[in-house]
């Protein structure tokens, strides 16, 4: 019964590790944290929260969730027009962050791993090709 416990928890482990998006570095995140702190949390809340119905949420948003691409284009080029998030439009504006890139990338590691949208790092180099998107 122990072999089969044991087996078992191992099974589930390797499972989980093998779907895991890789951990952010801690410097990143504290970095990222800082900068949100700064630049973010004015308008999407403390915890990503939001404020309804102008600026949508950044936890668990399945805008961005899996997709750190669109994180990155909206932080760089911002967002006009609408949008919908977790089923509910959206209707404000963002503009384009006028921030270095190192920062951009570290913000959107932070919203990508602290607020539950699929984890995984953003690095400057996928910032630089947001910045080269139409």
């Amino acid at each position: 019964m122990k072999t089969i416990t044991t087996a078992l928890t191992a099974l589930i482990l390797f499972s989980s590790a093998a779907y895991a998006a890789p951990a952010a570095d801690a410097a990143l995140m504290v970095k990222g944290k800082t900068v949100y702190e700064k630049n973010c949390a004015a308008c999407h809340g403390k915890n990503g929260e939001g404020r309804a119905p102008v600026f949508p949420p950044l936890t668990k948003a399945d805008y961005i969730e899996g997709k750190p691409q669109v994180l990155a284009k909206a932080i760089v080029k911002g967002i006009r027009g609408p949008i919908t998030v977790n089923g509910k439009p959206y209707n404000g504006f963002m503009p384009a962050t006028a921030i270095n890139d190192a920062d951009l990338a570290a913000v959107a590691t932070y919203i990508m791993n602290a607020f539950n949208n699929g984890g995984g790092t953003v690095t400057e180099k996928d910032i630089k090709q947001a910045r080269s998107q139409k």
